[in-house]
């Protein structure tokens, strides 16, 4: 640690509009790793500790504070002199490891308190908001290591967020290995958000018309969102969201469930074998979400008599390929969404093959339309707009139904090894705003992939009790 003190200069690094739409949340997953030789040297602490602190000298962002000039223009702000430190921790329990795996790894079965931050962003106890919160939670007799690891969505996305829990396991079996000369050649990841500048290409696409509305259209409760400060908007945000009691579960859609619907729809959909295993269970998802709301709530397209009555849904995708930026070793976000509104009488009709056909088409285009002249064009619609980022925010989290979706399955967490193999499992945490899904590596990363999906109770209760989703999605936890 005082080696990582000893190397922080002091820094202003500018944020932009691509970091701060995911401010309100931060990205908490659990790693879990069993102990299964029973060696009294398994994973030591001194090691954690040290190859952590190895790798956030290759991060100083970490030892930043968020700071805002008002209308949403942000950045992390280094001060060698008053560093705002790691919030890195160690503990041990009484759970065994085996108690987990005789639980399938349920929430309900983990040690109390694994996660110390929550879902949303916001100061912890001490009045600041950590830019990184580690946990390592070590298991009754040894038996393995559970591994709380969270970064804001102000920092990065789920791509550099996997990338830099692999580097520590890097940096971790370099230095256990006694080959800490080679931490020189690990790959230098970069910061600096003027990269996505560099990287946009020439060509443009219009961006959608409630996109655009959705970001550049006035709204004050969005510039009031904008205006204070980001402990005080993480405060608000974190309260509203705690008011939804929001309910996760974590499904496993296999392989043989996607090819079935694809085959199901093959004779109504053009071009079948080319829909993406992220369109098939976009579909899936939406359209079984809306289906529960309705009978939940008792309000829908039917209870309204309106044929105009919609369904927000912000399909998020990540756009490192289109922007060429794959192998720029880029530690921050690149994500766009695109904001569609899908009739509610098409969502609320029976799960058929001719009903998830209509969808399928419906979502087609705005799917389809991400390139990269929709990429650099909506970027070039944001940067001049700092404060837009609370926009999207104000909308979705002022509404009971409106859905977020992240397009792009989250990259292999189970590559997280530091030298015993790949972990057990990983999760992430269960608490989080409602009308959420999320794909995730599954632990057999060769059948399909899980989903974390949150609802309200209400709501969650008809998505467990949905014929069709229960037949194409198996319950884990």
């Amino acid at each position: 640690m005082e080696a990582f003190k000893a190397s922080i200069k002091s820094q202003t690094i500018p944020l932009c509009v691509l970091d701060t739409q995911g401010s309100f949340s931060n990205i908490p997953f659990v790693f879990f790793y069993e102990n299964t030789a029973g060696s009294s040297e398994f994973m030591p602490s001194d090691a954690l500790s040290n190859s952590f602190y190895e790798t956030m000298q290759r991060f100083p962002i970490f030892a930043g504070r968020i700071k805002s000039s008002g209308r949403g223009n942000t950045s992390v702000v280094v001060d060698a002199n008053n560093p705002n430190m790691p919030d890195y921790s160690e503990s041990t329990c009484s759970v065994h490891f085996d108690t987990l795996k005789e639980n399938g790894f349920g929430w309900r079965s983990w040690p109390d308190n694994v996660a110390t931050a929550g879902p949303m962003t916001k100061a912890d106890a001490s009045g600041e908001i950590k830019l990184i919160n580690v946990h390592v939670v070590r298991m009754q007799d040894n038996s393995g290591v559970a591994i709380y690891f969270s970064i804001p969505h102000y920092i990065l996305d789920g791509v550099a967020h996997m990338e830099l829990m692999k580097y520590w396991c890097q940096v971790y079996q370099l230095q256990t290995s006694g080959q800490s000369e080679r931490l020189a050649g690990l790959p230098v990841f970069t910061v600096d958000r003027s990269i996505i500048q560099e990287c946009l290409p020439k060509e443009r696409k219009p961006v959608d018309a409630l996109t655009r509305q959705t970001f550049t259209g006035f709204s004050f409760i969005a510039e009031l969102l904008a205006w204070i400060s980001p402990k005080l908007r993480g405060r608000l945000l974190s309260m509203i969201i705690a008011r939804q009691k929001a309910e996760a579960h974590l499904f496993h859609v296999s392989k043989a469930s996607l090819e079935s619907l694809r085959t199901t729809i093959g004779a109504l959909v053009p071009e079948a074998a080319a829909i993406s295993e992220s369109e098939l269970m976009l579909s899936v998802a939406v359209k079984t979400l809306a289906q529960s709301q309705a009978l939940a709530t008792g309000v829908g397209a039917s209870s309204t008599k309106k044929d105009s009555a919609t369904l927000p849904v912000a399909i998020i995708f990540e756009v490192r390929e289109q922007l060429s930026m794959a192998f720029k070793n880029y530690a921050g976000n690149i994500l766009m969404p695109i904001i569609t509104s899908t009739p509610l009488k098409m969502l609320e009709t029976p799960t058929t093959p001719e009903s998830l056909a209509t969808l399928i088409s419906n979502f087609s285009e705005p799917v389809n339309s991400v390139d990269p002249g929709l990429v650099a064009s909506h970027i070039e619609m944001v940067s001049p707009l700092p404060s837009c980022f609370t926009r999207p925010i104000a909308r979705f989290a002022g509404s009971k139904t409106a859905l977020s979706f992240v397009y792009d399955v989250m990259p292999d967490m189970y590559e997280a090894d530091f030298g015993n193999g790949r972990p057990s499992w990983v999760s992430p945490i269960e608490p989080f705003r409602a009308n959420a899904v999320l794909l995730l590596t599954s632990q057999d990363n060769t059948d399909g992939f899980d989903v974390f999906m949150t609802a309200y109770p209400s709501v969650m209760k008809e998505i467990l009790k949905n014929d069709f989703w229960c037949d194409f999605a198996k319950l884990i936890y």
